[in-house]
């Protein structure tokens, strides 16, 4: 996914180089250069992108105990490294995992998430996250946010959010609510968690001014929808979730099967 961005601008600038009369294999030099130039800098950059995007600080154990404890006991069972944890200023109780790999993971959550949840549905979000950090959907994740946001102003914003959903795979919120229930000490918890933030739709919605959502500023923040534990705060109640596993409000209703 960084290689095809680096293709593309090698070849205009190798075109570029050829119609301006510079020889064929000083283009060719130049293709190769700026392709890889490219590649490194969308993989390097990405996770640190989209943490802007979202506005995301990092997180000091002092201001959350309960959720930096629950973090390192999580890690310990998947035998994960402790990812970084950032937060994102945000009413809407929620979370999402970015990074190269597990040990350059960094775990965002937002304000709301540590204080409208209990001890048990927290846990079971977190899980859900580390599981993500665990398979490496994270990697694939950042860099489709970072790859497909230019693309967006040509194909537009709708398009490249859906994009989005198609490269990190349809239904993997509703694979990580499987996975995550089997780790943790309390398999409720996730199920539980989905419904405390659906109820949570709820009363933002009965605001006169409900929160902005997904958090942050521009075509990247827009671009995160599908990396959030509950991706469809702000979706009309009464739209279509007929085979979208990764529905909230389907997972929600599928774990209470269970």
């Amino acid at each position: 996914m960084c290689l095809v961005p680096g293709l593309v601008v090698g070849v205009i600038v190798g075109v570029v180089l050829v119609a301006v009369g510079l020889p064929v294999y000083v283009a060719a030099l130049a293709f190769v250069a700026v392709a890889a130039a490219v590649l490194v800098a969308l993989w390097q950059r990405a996770p640190g992108a989209v943490l802007r995007a979202v506005g995301a600080r990092p997180s000091r154990e002092a201001d959350r105990p309960r959720l930096h404890n629950l973090v390192d006991g999580l890690c310990a069972t998947m035998g994960l490294p402790r990812p970084g944890i950032a937060v994102v200023d945000s009413p809407v109780p929620n979370a999402m995992a970015v990074g190269r790999d597990p040990a350059t993971a960094t775990l965002v959550v937002t304000t709301a998430l540590d204080q409208a949840l209990t001890l048990v549905e927290l846990e079971g979000v977190l899980a859900h996250e580390l599981v993500h950090v665990k398979r490496h959907d994270t990697v694939l994740a950042t860099v489709a946010v970072s790859v497909l946001a230019p693309c967006s102003l040509v194909l537009g914003l709708p398009w490249a959010t859906e994009r989005v959903h198609s490269a990190i795979g349809r239904g993997r919120e509703f694979d990580a609510d499987q996975r995550a229930a089997s780790v943790v000490r309390y398999p409720l918890g996730i199920g539980s968690a989905l419904e405390s933030m659906l109820e949570g739709h709820d009363r933002l919605e009965g605001h006169d001014r409900p929160a902005p959502w997904p958090p942050g500023s521009g075509r990247a923040a827009a671009l995160t929808r599908w990396l959030w534990v509950d991706p469809i705060v702000g979706v009309p109640a009464d739209q279509s979730t007929e085979g979208n596993l990764d529905d909230t409000r389907v997972r929600a209703a599928a774990l209470s099967l269970d």
